[in-house]
């Protein structure tokens, strides 16, 4: 598991962390594919109510790098002392692949808008690391 503290002088205390699973291996129109899961929570510690208005990840591995944006269902409201957990599954075509990518959030007090890093996530198959 990782995690990132976000930092900014208009956003403190918004802590991500990233827990990944490997789920299993499936052969697919006769091509293999790596099948992951992740769950991303979202800590809010500051003292700010702030909402998640969409994510945005870059995926890199042998095949190249894939671009995924997207809106958070019901752009939740996440309060000073609350969480949120997302699961977000994933099916690779390669062995080795790592995640980058951020949430943009707006503040809901000042009503400024910041991103909030989440940690770099790196899949591979357990067999893959023997």
């Amino acid at each position: 598991m990782t995690n990132k503290i976000t930092d900014l002088d208009n956003l403190k205390g918004i802590r991500i962390s990233v827990k990944s699973l490997y789920l299993n291996k499936i052969i697919f129109e006769k091509k293999i594919k790596y099948k992951f899961k992740n769950v991303i929570t979202i800590y809010n510690i500051g003292m700010n109510t702030v909402q998640i208005i969409s994510k945005h990840k870059k995926l890199f591995d042998l095949k190249g790098v894939k671009y995924i944006s997207g809106l958070i269902k019901n752009k939740p409201i996440l309060k000073p002392g609350a969480k949120l957990e997302l699961e977000l599954n994933y099916s690779m075509r390669s062995k080795i692949t790592s995640i980058i990518g951020y949430f943009s959030i707006i503040c809901l007090n000042t009503s400024t808008k910041c991103k909030a890093h989440i940690p770099t996530i790196k899949l591979s198959p357990p067999e893959t690391l023997n």
